[in-house]
């Protein structure tokens, strides 16, 4: 063999070799940037479930802290823990017993390590002493409940310095236990028929309501028996109840959203959409929000805007909203298809599992400041300009008054035609003019019971709230012209902004950008270090 030959032979061998070390190198840089890559971008991303979520709750103090509890199917429920603000989930391997199906999970408003969460099924309890890790059946509340009824709704406030928990039954009407859910009584005095089927609760002004399947009840402090509120349409099932700026909303499954001041007076909000059945309300601190069967609606000023998730209208079932108590305009929705949603912007916009980022409170959007509402409310000046009284200024002076006859032998007095006095011209009293956005007395039509039917929200007047998707085939309301609102709020140095934005991207933008990195780093190292291998 020429000694050219044994030369070509010992470089092509060297050639291989450096091409081994480089792929080697390849592989062990590829290893230590997943090995570097941010914690958060590995978390689980997934729904643990396929099953519907009823049960939703969010921790009193950590806004980031909540517990979800599942239907019976497809497969067997289970109760779920999540401390990152719902981007991962934990099992809880609770004793559920077959067939169980969690309806309603509370928190203590006192004592955020004590959970509650009871089957829609048989009424079954279970509690939790370390914020949902782990779980025990209380078998007290079976010996209350009568044969067929179950729990469907968990209520809890402080009356008088101690947590009382309320139950909503079948056809119980409601449970009471003042010791943490180990012992319950039944408090239903003054219920009756219908309304002894409870699915909601709300405390206005130290005064709790409970809606039914016959309408609104009340118990004012202190009583020991609920009055009935008579002035829903008879049958009126509400389902949805929370309390904003005072005021008081009643979701119902068949007959739209209503509100008072009192509790006792009621008016039908008729720019909600008409025919869209209201499983649940919930107050994300500066917006009432509604889960429905055509999904997620969101109330800015006077307008009911339908929310979007990752970007786009959505209009699934949603069965429970669960706002966060310590972080206003943080909500989540329990939903039938799509696990547990989370908006940061009081619901007007969510996101879904896969597209969640860690939820920093700093980087939550202040509420918005209210724009000074310049609605072409007339200014009435009631100073009322009664021209309608005719001014008659002169009181018929008769300018025919006899001129004594002059010596001249003429008869034909001409008399002086003086014009009769014009009546006064009226000045017109300044009717104001009606608010064309002003809701109409009567409701525009009555929703059927089958909600089957889209909405067809006709709103009155642009919303000057965040951009709603573009519509689908169910009719959305008109889309808002974005007006800036001059809030003053300090612009945010260049740091924030970047550590903003970074939070915000969706972490398979971030992963592929570290891989982008790596691999323009191990092409540059190649370069360099051929020529020395050769």
């Amino acid at each position: 063999m020429s000694g050219t030959d044994k030369h070509a032979q010992k470089g092509s061998g060297r050639t291989r070799r450096s091409q081994g070390h480089q792929a080697s190198a390849l592989l062990a840089l590829l290893l230590i940037a997943a090995l570097l890559l941010p914690l958060p971008l590995l978390a689980q991303n997934s729904a643990p479930s396929n099953n519907g979520v009823l049960g939703l709750a969010v921790s009193p103090t950590d806004p980031s802290s909540l517990v979800a509890g599942t239907l019976n199917a497809p497969a067997a429920a289970d109760l779920y823990r999540s401390t990152d603000a719902g981007r991962s989930w934990t099992a809880s391997a609770a004793p559920l017993p077959p067939n169980t199906a969690i309806a309603a999970v509370v928190y203590d408003p006192q004592n955020a390590n004590l959970v509650l969460a009871v089957d829609g099924g048989v009424g079954n309890l279970f509690i939790s002493t370390d914020g949902g890790q782990s779980w025990r059946q209380e078998p007290s509340i079976n010996s209350v409940l009568s044969a067929n009824s179950a729990v469907g709704r968990l209520f809890a406030r402080t009356e008088g310095g101690r947590s009382v928990f309320y139950a909503g039954t079948r056809f119980d009407g409601v449970l009471r236990s003042l010791d943490g859910g180990n012992t319950w009584e039944r408090f239903s005095g003054g219920m009756q028929g219908e309304g002894l089927r409870v699915r909601s609760f709300a405390d206005q002004k130290g005064i709790l309501y409970a809606g039914t399947h016959d309408g609104l009840y009340r118990l004012l402090p202190d009583a020991l028996s609920w009055q009935f509120v008579t002035t829903f349409p008879p049958g009126t099932i509400v389902r949805g109840l929370d309390v904003l700026d005072g005021r008081l909303y009643a979701g119902t499954f068949n007959t739209g959203l209503y509100v008072s001041d009192n509790g006792v007076t009621w008016s039908q909000d008729t720019n909600f959409p008409l025919g869209v059945s209201i499983y649940d309300l919930g107050s994300a601190g500066y917006r009432m929000v509604a889960g429905t069967d055509t999904g997620i609606w969101a109330l800015d000023s006077t307008q009911w805007l339908q929310a979007t998730v990752n970007g786009n209208t959505y209009a699934g079932a949603v069965y429970r909203v669960a706002p966060a108590p310590s972080l206003p305009g943080v909500i989540y929705a329990g939903t039938e298809q799509n696990w547990v949603l989370r908006s940061i912007d009081g619901g007007v916009s969510f996101r879904g599992i896969s597209e969640m980022t860690p939820l920093i409170p700093e980087l939550v959007p202040p509420p918005p400041t209210p724009t000074p509402t310049i609605t072409p409310t007339p200014t009435i000046t009631p100073t009322p300009t009664e021209t309608s009284t005719p001014t008659f200024t002169p009181t018929a002076t008769d300018t025919l008054t006899p001129v004594p006859p002059t010596a001249t032998p003429t008869e034909t007095a001409t008399p002086t035609e003086t014009p009769t006095p014009e009546p006064p011209t009226a000045t017109p009293t300044e009717t104001p003019t009606r608010d064309p956005n002003a809701p109409t007395d009567t409701p525009t039509a009555t929703p059927t019971e089958t909600p089957t039917e889209s909405p067809t929200p006709t709103p009155t007047e642009t919303p000057t709230a965040s951009p709603t998707a573009p519509p689908t085939d169910t009719p959305t309301p008109a889309p808002p012209t974005p007006t800036p609102t001059v809030t003053p709020t300090a612009t945010p140095s260049p740091i924030q902004a970047v550590a903003t934005n970074l939070v915000q991207l969706p972490p398979i933008w971030v992963g592929g950008g570290v891989v982008l990195l790596v691999v323009v780093l191990i092409a540059g190292l190649a370069v360099a270090r051929g020529p020395q291998d050769l």
